[in-house]
């Protein structure tokens, strides 16, 4: 068992808001001594296996976790450990069920300002195995903080993430567990709760430099 250092969330060059390249996140997650990650871009797993394939082409001392962030009619949804990218817009049950045989988070699921899914989880709590209870890109604590509730209520475990998309933010939210570093392991004892969150909120400034991003992309 290992003391690991995990951040879920994560978008690289193929999220329309985000600018950086496998290498970049690789360079930077070591730097903030994070042992495993997911690169989570919107409706899309290509950052994800880029990053995952040059890892371990490079034989680097980290473990990345293909990921991806999909919008549903109701909000975004993550799902992880699934090569396949899931089709968009579509109901939050008909995504979960393309998604099932992965790893299933609700994100910042009480953000009013971005596209959380809200009190929509309610009749999918139970096929979710985790919520993000702290997102470094929430602008508001009251709405992690309601998020932190939900899951202690429904007793869901609670993971946090970076929501990175520049190089900066990467890191600025991670949780710890003890785990071996594998996944059926991590995912064993993230799903046992046995979960310690850390993070802070990056402010009003990146969500205004992804704005810049989609300006130009």
């Amino acid at each position: 068992m290992e003391r690991l250092k995990l951040d879920f969330h994560i978008h690289s060059y193929y999220s329309p808001d985000g600018n950086m390249k496998p290498k970049d996140i690789l360079e930077t997650a070591l730097s903030k001594g994070l042992d495993v990650i997911s690169v989570t871009d919107h409706n899309s797993t290509k950052g994800g296996i880029e990053t995952r394939d040059f890892a371990e082409e490079k034989d680097l001392p980290i473990k990345v976790i293909v990921g991806q962030e999909i919008k549903t009619i109701s909000g975004e949804i993550i799902v992880l450990n699934l090569d396949e990218e899931i089709p968009r817009d579509m109901t939050l049950e008909e995504t979960i069920s393309y998604g099932k045989k992965g790893f299933i988070i609700a994100p910042h699921p009480f953000d009013k300002f971005r596209k959380g899914i809200g009190d929509d989880i309610d009749p999918i709590k139970d096929k979710i195995n985790a919520i993000e209870i702290f997102n470094s890109r929430t602008l508001l604590s009251a709405h992690n903080k309601m998020a932190e509730t939900y899951a202690k209520t429904n007793k869901i475990p609670g993971v946090s993430g970076s929501d990175s998309h520049f190089s900066e933010e990467l890191g600025s939210s991670y949780f710890m567990i003890e785990s071996k570093k594998t996944t059926s392991a991590i995912f064993k004892n993230i799903k046992e709760g046995k979960i310690s969150i850390y993070g802070r909120q990056t402010g009003i400034k990146p969500h205004l430099k992804t704005s810049m991003i989609h300006l130009f992309k």
